[in-house]
């Protein structure tokens, strides 16, 4: 008999498990928020399944950013004020972008997976930004860093 290694539940499985108290809460209706906490559930998990991870410098920083991506997106759903919920939501979306660069270090101890863990992530990205882009008084912009350009191109040099 061949034994198989446990896996994390994909993240529908995991929502449908919720208990009540998580599910009971207006902030479930968040998917940016439910994506959040899958990712630190999925890290938690990692940690317990492979010990080479815990030898990792990188650790102790992935653990606080993804933390503080669930807990900045709480934090700004329960402000009143439309400031106060733009900034916490820029908080998450640091915390996730700085996720995403911790992952990259750890692709030795985590291989392929690095690429789902991502891929969380960056959807939680992209659901941040529209909620920054849709609650920004000043409407749409690019102070977030995530227009459709490339870089841009280099200006040329002056003629010498």
């Amino acid at each position: 008999m061949r034994m198989t290694q446990p896996a994390m539940l994909d993240f529908s499985e995991w929502a449908q498990r919720a208990d009540e108290a998580r599910t009971g809460d207006p902030l479930w209706s968040v998917q940016a928020y439910r994506l959040g906490l899958y990712a630190i559930e999925c890290h938690t998990f990692d940690r317990r399944e492979n010990t080479q991870l815990g030898k990792a410098a990188a650790l102790d920083q992935l653990t606080r950013a993804l933390g503080s991506i669930a807990a900045n997106i709480a934090e700004g759903y329960s402000r009143s004020t439309l400031a106060d919920r733009v900034r916490f939501y820029g908080y998450a979306l640091g915390s996730t972008r700085e996720a995403i660069a911790w992952y990259d270090t750890l692709r030795i101890e985590l291989g392929d997976l690095i690429n789902d863990r991502q891929a969380t992530l960056i959807q939680v990205r992209r659901l941040l930004l529209t909620t920054l882009r849709r609650t920004r008084p000043e409407g749409p912009s690019v102070n977030f860093r995530d227009s459709d350009q490339r870089s841009p191109n280099p200006s040329p040099r002056p003629s010498e």
